[in-house]
């Protein structure tokens, strides 16, 4: 019995991630980026164990877990599940939310006509910082997980 609802391979994840992706793209939230870790780490559970892809695929699915990208999803997708690192070496050593309000011009059409307003909005983001000193944005990760994915769907032919 299939308790993936939904989701049947690795493709399908896959494309949930670009979904995800998208998601941020909008604006960054907590929730949205917790979700799109989880499901990029998780891509490595659903290729090793899907036996419809060649073994050579699912063998070599495991050499992304020394793929920078990879590794730093894998940091914050356990450390969101299980609250911190217990069981290896992260390669991330903080992630941070920062939260502002933030004016924003707009122009609308109302039944009197065209007017314009300043809106407030609460903007959000989140910044990784590497155990190597780098630091980036959470769409930076997000871009180079999902290359990193699409080129091993591509080598792999899946």
């Amino acid at each position: 019995m299939a308790l993936t609802y939904g989701l049947r391979n690795p493709r399908d994840l896959l494309d949930k991630l670009k979904r995800d992706a998208s998601l941020l793209a909008q604006g960054v939230t907590s929730d949205k980026f917790f979700n799109f870790v989880i499901t990029g780490y998780s891509i490595i559970d659903w290729v090793k164990n899907d036996t419809s892809i060649s073994q050579s695929a699912r063998s070599a699915v495991e050499n992304l877990y020394k793929d920078r990208w990879i590794k730093a999803c894998g940091d914050l997708a356990t450390a969101g599940k299980h609250f911190t690192l217990t069981s290896r070496k992260p390669i991330t050593s903080k992630a941070e939310s920062h939260k502002e309000e933030r004016e924003t011009k707009r122009w609308d059409n109302f039944a009197w006509g065209v007017s314009d307003y300043t809106q407030i909005e609460d903007a959000e983001s989140i910044t990784i910082d590497l155990e190597d000193g780098s630091s980036l944005s959470c769409l930076e990760l997000v871009k180079n997980v999902i290359e990193t994915w699409d080129n091993f769907f591509r080598a792999h032919q899946l």
